[in-house]
């Protein structure tokens, strides 16, 4: 599908999707449209299935019951959504032994991807870190790290969970200049946040997610 295709189809479409985790109903008949380049905040208690939600998008989860399509590609087609979405999740998926620019470097070879990786760790403040490895790094840097490998990889649909935790204000305002980035680029971003009045700043369109269901928020 080429870009220009792809820029015509909704980035998601829900119906009816259902999922239980064990004894648990987390979502409950939840429909979904997000429009390609569309930023939105997904707010939502602790417990509420912010994380399960975005699982669910990324197709790391299968929903109970009900369809769900990414792009135009069903769910349940996993390599085709994964070729089109970024999960960045509580666990940030770096390679402790490696730099951040190692780090980096795998990421495009991994996804068969060019980029600009001295650009991405300027974007992020992590020059002077650049050599060290990662598990010497706070958990701020892995972070900042985690946000530039999202940036560099430009997928079409960007899903983060918590993008400001562990980040002092100065890597809180790194992190919004970074999904700003990533959202200028082309990407749609779906945003996970307890920080509304930050995540609001990037993805203006806020949803609440409450008993397994969505509503517009205000």
């Amino acid at each position: 599908m080429s870009q220009e295709e792809q820029a015509t189809l909704p980035a998601v479409q829900l119906r009816g999707i259902w999922l239980r985790l064990g004894r648990d109903t987390v979502l409950r008949g939840l429909d979904l449209d997000v429009q390609a380049g569309e930023a939105v905040t997904l707010l939502g208690r602790n417990g509420a299935g912010k994380s399960t939600l975005l699982r669910l998008l990324a197709s790391a989860l299968s929903s109970t019951r009900g369809e769900g399509r990414i792009f135009g590609y069903d769910l349940n087609d996993r390599r085709a959504v994964r070729d089109h979405i970024h999960l960045l999740g509580h666990d940030l998926g770096l390679y402790p032994d490696l730099t951040p620019r190692e780090n980096l470097a795998f990421a495009l070879k991994m996804h068969a991807q060019t980029g600009d990786i001295d650009m991405a760790l300027e974007r992020a403040d992590l020059t002077r870190a650049a050599d060290r490895r990662v598990r010497f790094l706070s958990a701020g840097m892995k972070k900042r790290l985690a946000l530039a490998r999202m940036g560099l990889l430009s997928r079409p649909l960007v899903l983060v969970d918590e993008p400001f935790a562990n980040l002092d204000a100065e890597g809180r305002e790194l992190a919004i200049a970074l999904l700003w980035q990533a959202q200028a680029a082309g990407s749609t971003l779906i945003v996970a946040a307890h920080e509304p009045e930050l995540s609001l700043r990037v993805a203006p369109r806020a949803l609440v997610l409450d008993n397994g269901q969505l509503q517009e928020g205000r």
